[in-house]
């Protein structure tokens, strides 16, 4: 059965945070029983030194070894292990046994304290020295002897034993402390203490059931985490996928909450940023399907009408040349119309052919490219342009800064000032002014504006004036304003192909201002030549 994402992770969390707590608490538990074991070490280890030097007081003075004995029994006591005292021959001189090993061996001989504090303590180590020399028998001939004979060797060569073992005497596993000790004669001997672990099970299962608590603890407080944390991931990826539905069926405008700088934050916002482009991609088809019904409807319009007035200037002539008594400077007349209207045809065809050679290719070629003396291409331009400026009284201004060359297209350049010039004085009023200027950019490119103070544009129209066949007057085609509305696309082409900007400028009522700009890698270094490639 398919779990959710929020069950796995939880699942997943969880046996985490179990292995975890568990390898936690198996290690401190091991850690803590492991630094007891080794504080009982060292400690048995001390008393071990200190035993040294008495023990071979004892050796040295005390024949019978009763002294010995007693002291053995006294440090038993006082330590709580049990200690074996070897000869340098492997021989078991004595050994404290205490406990119901002792009271065995004591019943056996049926012996009872005396009176007599002498003979009572004598009387009572009786038993603990025959124990003693039966032990010592059954460590010479059991099992025992190797692992003894074992670590005697080590202790001999002068070194300090502390392991955990085994012990096959006792029955069970031992921490056991072994020292060396000496002797007037220079022989070295060996102290084994040794303590049943067993003492230690008290200790260690208390560790164990405080961590044991301790982890269960951390499982509760963990497992409320987790479902926390599981919330914390889950819920933003299915507000997420709610939104990416949203965004598969249309709804656009949905939007994904953004809380912090994580991963997931940055996949809500990449899903916002997704919708928006979106969004926008469709509105720009939107926009480009509306431009082509409009470029269409446009060029069926610009085609049609002077082909019908010249359609019906044909019939009309027609009709005249099967007439004898017709005028004929009345077909002169509408021979004249014709050829305005067959010039009307070409300007628009060029016009469009232009464009489309221009969006065809998105750089000039070498072979096109020259250098372009700025200031004399615009008075050139200002010449033509007076012809249609003179009718209307429009005075063109020439504030131009002398010397300044581009890399470019000599014809797309003429052609871009006529456009923006013969634009400029198309809209503005009679007895106003056009004005060309030129300038030098402080990172070195280049900027040329054509101003005028005709009516403005408005700003909702101002993103679309470059499009082809765009209008702002909406009426066009009763203006008195005449053109392809293809003057400002072929502007813009030819702009873009001399890897420049065209910008507009303008507040309806006090006119416009065109912004043609060139980056300084397209301008002539001041002194060299021409002919590199734009």
């Amino acid at each position: 059965m398919n779990k959710s994402l929020s069950t796995r992770l939880m699942y997943s969390f969880m046996a985490i945070i179990v292995i975890v707590v568990v390898g936690v608490s198996a290690g401190t538990s091991y850690l803590i029983a492991d630094y007891f074991v080794k504080l009982r070490e060292e400690e048995l280890s001390v008393r071990g030194r200190e035993m040294a030097e008495t023990v071979e007081y004892f050796i040295d003075n005390d024949a019978n070894h009763y002294l010995l004995m007693r002291y053995l029994i006294a440090i038993d006591h006082l330590v709580g292990a049990r200690i074996w005292l070897f000869d340098d021959n492997y021989n078991l001189l004595a050994a404290s046994n205490i406990g119901a090993d002792v009271d065995a061996a004591a019943k056996e001989h049926g012996k009872s304290n005396s009176s007599k504090p002498d003979v009572a303590a004598q009387a009572d180590l009786i038993p603990r020295f025959e124990y003693t020399s039966r032990l010592a028998q059954e460590i010479k001939s059991g099992t025992v002897s190797y692992h003894v004979n074992k670590i005697l060797d080590d202790i001999y060569e002068g070194g300090t034993v502390r392991s955990q073992v085994y012990h096959p005497y006792f029955k069970q596993q031992v921490m056991l402390v072994g020292i060396p000790y000496g002797s007037r004669s220079g022989h070295k001997g060996a102290i084994l203490l040794a303590e049943p672990m067993s003492g230690f099970g008290g200790i260690l299962r208390n560790i164990y059931i405080f961590t044991a608590i301790v982890g269960l603890i951390a499982l509760i407080i963990s497992l409320f985490m987790v479902q926390r944390l599981t919330r914390l991931i889950v819920q933003p990826l299915v507000a997420m996928k709610d939104a990416t539905v949203a965004i598969a069926n249309g709804n656009y405008s949905v939007k994904v909450s953004v809380n912090g700088a994580d991963e997931v934050a940055e996949l809500g916002m990449a899903i916002n940023h997704l919708s928006e482009e979106l969004s926008s991609y469709l509105g720009k088809l939107a926009r480009m399907e509306k431009t082509r019904r409009d470029f269409v409807a446009n060029v069926s319009h610009e085609l049609r009408t002077p082909i019908t007035i010249i359609r019906g200037y044909i019939e009309i002539i027609q009709d005249n040349l099967n007439d004898p008594g017709a005028d004929g400077d009345v077909n002169k007349r509408y021979c004249e119309l014709i050829s305005k209207e067959t010039q009307r045809l070409e300007r628009l065809v060029r016009a469009l052919l232009d464009i489309s050679r221009l969006q065809a290719s998105d750089k000039l070629t070498p072979a096109e490219v020259e250098a372009l003396p700025m200031a004399d291409i615009i008075r050139s331009v200002a010449e033509q342009l007076n012809v249609k400026a003179s009718p209307k009284h429009i005075t063109i201004d020439l504030q131009l800064q002398e010397g300044c060359r581009i890399y470019g297209n000599g014809d797309q350049m003429v052609q871009l000032a006529l456009i923006l010039g013969d634009n400029a004085i198309k809209y503005s009023p009679e007895g106003s002014f056009v004005r060309y200027e030129t300038k030098m950019l402080e990172d070195g490119g280049f900027e040329m504006s054509v101003v005028d103070n005709g009516p403005g544009i408005p700003e909702a129209d101002q993103p679309y004036i470059f499009d082809r066949f765009y209008k702002v007057d909406k009426s066009h085609y009763n203006s008195a304003v005449k053109g392809t509305g293809l003057g400002l696309a072929i502007a813009k082409e030819i702009v873009r192909r001399h890897r420049g900007t065209i910008e507009v400028f303008s507040k309806v009522g006090q006119g416009t201002r065109f912004i043609v700009t060139f980056p300084s890698k397209a301008v002539v270094p001041e002194g060299k030549d021409g002919g590199e490639d734009a």
